[in-house]
């Protein structure tokens, strides 16, 4: 056996030797001594399910706004003269706010006025000339009366041969001119009333030329139509302005309400609460905490995105804010039987709870999300969970691994009813004794 191990390469021989004493020290390695696995157990805190009657809050932002916000353009082409206010300032009903040049409206005025004076002196001369028609008709009939009367007696004196023939027909021209000037002068007359209707209508063209120029000089001062604030001025002195162009925007301070967006899931509550009228609102604005009042909701959801618009109005007196500021809402809702109020990192998903039972592993509890409730600074949410019973111990602490049946070692949450049921064994022994 040595010659023939001999007899092997140094390099393969140096290989069976390290396996074999592998090998060897695999069979006659010393066992090592076992150990019970014991199951982990997570620490988590825990409050005591009180399921009570609460009225649910909800949070919602929305932003200032005025139901009077008006942008006013120019009427007339003019230039701007004055511009008195800046944005930003406050201006009452009738304030001048931009003054435009009124030479040319003012000679528009003048025109308009010539025209009409003109229209009035036309319509005079009509009625003039009506009773001088009247009175010159009576001429003409006698006229043409004395015509007939001298053709006739001619023609008889023709008859004769007392006259010669250019006496007759002298006469029979005579007649035929007076019948004329009688049916034209009978014309007149008769055509008054037409001439009385075109007359009028003219002057009443020209009185409302002379109103609309008149008007137009006016909308040279621009005023402002109420109470409120400037937001932009869209002109500068000297600029060249032309009608529908705008000049200068505000919006009615003393008016202001809040436009905030409503969730689907709480229409139906805040529907009955505006019935009841048990509905009430807050919000923060510089510090101060001010009533809102939500006194409707949108008639329509265009610009809505899952819900719809509800509109705010301030209680006891309006605040000075910026229109279109964003605004923070506390919305209360009408009161709601067994509701739990817990901490958000109760909630696991958007549907589930989890209850330690009495071997402290878990199980799982379907809940929903009715709202929210403010206890101090703290925010609570509000969750109905019809299968979670009172007293019974709710997880409080966000488990990525939690599951159902999974042991945990609960702890009572500091300060909380858990806490304070805990406490009360180990307190009643000394209130005995004293």
């Amino acid at each position: 056996m040595r010659e023939r191990l001999q007899q092997i390469p140094p390099i393969p021989r140096v290989i069976l030797g390290t396996v074999a004493a592998i090998v060897l020290l695999a069979i006659f390695k010393p066992s090592a001594p076992t150990q019970d696995v014991s199951e982990h157990s997570d620490r988590v805190r825990y409050v005591l399910a009180e399921p009570a009657a609460r009225a649910p809050q909800v949070q919602l932002f929305g932003r200032v706004q005025s139901p009077r916000a008006a942008s006013l353009t120019a009427v007339v082409t003019a230039n701007v003269s004055e511009i008195p206010v800046r944005a930003g300032n406050r201006v009452s009903q009738g304030d001048l706010m931009i003054q435009l040049d009124d030479t040319e409206a003012a000679l528009a005025r003048d025109r308009a006025r010539a025209s009409r004076d003109e229209a009035q002196a036309q319509l005079q001369t009509t009625r003039l000339r009506y009773d001088s028609d009247k009175q010159n008709l009576v001429l003409e009939k006698k006229l043409a009366s004395l015509a007939a009367d001298n053709l006739e007696r001619l023609q008889s004196l023709r008859g004769k041969n007392l006259v010669s023939q250019t006496q007759l027909d002298q006469a029979e021209e005579a007649k035929a001119r007076a019948d004329l000037s009688l049916a034209q002068r009978q014309l007149s007359v008769s055509d008054f009333r037409n001439e009385l209707a075109r007359m009028e209508a003219r002057l009443a063209s020209a009185e409302a030329q002379l109103q609309q120029a008149e008007l137009d000089l006016g909308r040279t001062r621009v005023e402002a139509p109420f109470d409120g604030t400037v937001t932009n001025v869209a002109v500068a002195p000297g600029e060249r302005v032309r009608p529908g162009e705008p000049l200068i925007s505000l919006f009615a301070d003393t008016e202001l309400e809040v436009r905030a967006q409503i969730p689907d899931r709480h229409l139906p509550a805040i529907r009955n609460g505006l019935m009841q009228g048990d509905l009430s609102a807050s919000t923060q604005l510089e510090g101060q905490t001010l009533a809102l009042n939500l006194k409707r909701l949108a008639g329509d959801a265009v610009d809505a995105r899952g819900g719809i618009d509800g509109l705010f109005e301030f209680v006891g007196g309006v605040p000075a804010a910026a229109l279109g500021r964003p605004i923070t809402i506390t919305l209360t809702l009408p009161k709601q039987e067994n509701l739990l109020a817990l901490p958000a990192t109760a909630l696991h998903g958007l549907n589930r709870l989890y209850r330690i039972d009495d071997d402290n592993r878990l199980q799982r509890v379907d809940t929903e999300i009715v709202g929210e409730s403010m206890q101090g600074t703290q925010s609570l949410l509000l969750l109905h969970a019809p299968d979670l019973k009172g007293g019974e111990r709710v997880m409080t602490t966000q488990l990525p691994q939690a599951i159902v049946g999974l042991p945990v070692d609960p702890q009572p949450v500091p300060g909380s009813n858990a806490d304070t049921e805990q406490q009360k064994p180990q307190d009643a022994p000394e209130a005995n004794g004293e």
